[in-house]
């Protein structure tokens, strides 16, 4: 007899019935049974963690996302015109991802190959996450989890970062990363819905990176192979630049595709790689 997995489950009228209520813990609980079923369901390498995820009503605190990143940041009602709430999503990668890529100058294959595969996986999770929502009368949109950002100016037009900073996903790292209860080493992808969903944050301390707490570190800095990384921030256009002639030099070579801008010298092998170094709730 043929045994059914959940996996065949996935992106079929079956969501419905096992998902009967959207709210925020069935939309989490979605994500965490999405991401244990991909491998199989379309044949790759497990290389993910179980996923977090935040929410947050669509509120005015987004207006600065328009001054802390670039003025024509894309706000939630430009996305979906009646949007109520804002979901953003953390993949952590498993630590042998992340210890492959901690020895050299350059990024790993392992690294570069897990960057596309993962942005697949986001977008697909995001896909569905949609379907899931519509069938249940509500509307929401999305964008890609890489590559909406401005290539002269080097800054996302819907930065998940900034988005998950926010809403209390994670908070900013000096190495320009969101650090999260489970690190900062994975990738992110968000979405928005005209669904009242609530305020659900994971992070109420000011400060997850150790630099800025006050404390002694500084390893992101030092590890950075072209010394654009400091206390003050990031010199963007030397990383871009960086992350490009990486793809030249190891990943293009290997097959993969002209949007896998890789390093991550900075997010492994830091206090900050696999867990949030520091409490996450309040003082």
């Amino acid at each position: 007899m043929e045994v059914a997995l959940f996996s065949d489950w996935l992106d079929s009228e079956n969501l419905l019935a096992y998902y009967p209520s959207m709210d925020y813990a069935y939309l989490t609980q979605w994500l965490i049974d999405y991401v244990a079923a991909y491998p199989a369901k379309y044949r790759q390498i497990d290389i993910w963690r179980p996923p977090i995820m935040a929410c947050a009503p669509a509120d005015e605190r987004f207006g600065r996302l328009q001054e802390i990143v670039v003025d024509d940041h894309a706000l939630p009602v430009d996305l979906l015109a009646g949007a109520r709430s804002v979901v953003v999503w953390f993949i952590p990668f498993k630590h042998y991802i992340q210890t492959d890529n901690v020895c050299g100058t350059r990024p790993s294959l392992s690294w570069g190959r897990a960057y596309p595969s993962t942005n697949d996986m986001i977008n697909r999770a995001g896909l569905a996450m949609k379907a899931l929502i519509e069938e249940q009368g509500g509307r929401a949109a999305l964008t890609p989890a890489t590559h909406n950002f401005d290539t002269k100016r080097v800054c996302s037009l819907w930065s998940h970062k900034h988005l998950g900073h926010l809403i209390g996903l994670g908070r900013y790292g000096t190495n320009c990363q969101l650090i999260t209860p489970e690190g900062c080493s994975g990738r992110m992808g968000s979405l928005v819905t005209d669904l009242d969903l609530g305020e659900h944050s994971l992070v109420e301390a000011e400060e997850l990176c150790l630099l800025k707490a006050g404390r002694k570190c500084g390893k992101c800095i030092a590890a950075c192979p072209i010394e654009v990384l400091g206390g003050n921030g990031m010199d963007r256009p030397g990383c871009y630049a960086r992350l490009r002639e990486n793809y030249h030099l190891r990943m293009e070579p290997d097959g993969l595709p002209d949007t896998t801008d890789v390093c991550a010298k900075c997010q492994v092998g830091m206090p900050c790689s696999k867990k949030s170094p520091l409490p996450v709730g309040g003082n």
